[in-house]
C-alpha cells in the first residue's frame, strides 16, 4: 500500500542529469568567459593610475604658469608695468642660467628640466616628470603679434604621457 502513494518516489530511471560532453563543454565556455572577464579587469587596473599622473601634472603646470606669469612681460619692460610695445624672444640674458634667475617670461624659453621646486628645500614629489616651456610671439588668432606672447607648458609623466598647457601674456 504504501507503494500506491507514492509512485515515483524512488523510481529514479525515468530522472536526467548532465552528460560527461555536457559537463566538459560548461566548464570550457565558463573558462573563455573567465579569461575575457579577467583581461578586462586587468587592462582596466592598469589605467587606474592614469588619472592620478594626469593630476599630479595639472599642479605641477600650475606651479609652473604661476611662476611665469608673475615675471615681466619681457627685458626691457619697466618694473610696475607699462607697454613695451614690441614683442621679443630672446631668452635667457647673460648671467641668468638657473630658473631662479628668471626675471622675465621669455627667460623660460627653451627650458626642459625635470620637474622641482624653487626652494631646494623643499623635497618634490614630482620625480620622473619633466618640464619644456616654449614662448612665441603670437595672438589670440595665432598670428604674429607685437603684443602678446603665447607660453607653451608640456608636461611629460613617467609613463611618456604628454599634457600640454598653453596660455596668453599680453604686454598691457
Amino acid at each position: 500500500m504504501k507503494e500506491a502513494a507514492f509512485p515515483n518516489a524512488l523510481n529514479v530511471h525515468g530522472t536526467k542529469g548532465f552528460s560527461l560532453i555536457e559537463l566538459i563543454i560548461s566548464i570550457v565556455v565558463l573558462g573563455i568567459a573567465l579569461a575575457a572577464l579577467s583581461s578586462s579587469l586587468f587592462t582596466a587596473v592598469g589605467k587606474s593610475s592614469d588619472p592620478i599622473l594626469q593630476s599630479k601634472a595639472t599642479q605641477l603646470s600650475q606651479s609652473y604658469l604661476d611662476e611665469i606669469l608673475s615675471m615681466r612681460y619681457q627685458e626691457d619692460s619697466p618694473l610696475g608695468g607699462g607697454v613695451v610695445g614690441t614683442c621679443s624672444i630672446d631668452g635667457s640674458e647673460a648671467g641668468e642660467d638657473e630658473r631662479n634667475l628668471f626675471d622675465d617670461v621669455d627667460d623660460y624659453h627653451g627650458l626642459s628640466e625635470e620637474a622641482d621646486f624653487l626652494d631646494s628645500t623643499t623635497t618634490s614629489n614630482y620625480s620622473g616628470y619633466t618640464v619644456s616651456i616654449d614662448v612665441q610671439c603670437v595672438g589670440p588668432n595665432n598670428a604674429a603679434a607685437t603684443n602678446s606672447k603665447l607660453i607653451v607648458l608640456t608636461i611629460t609623466s613617467p609613463l611618456n604621457q604628454n599634457v600640454i598647457f598653453s596660455v596668453m601674456r599680453a604686454d598691457f
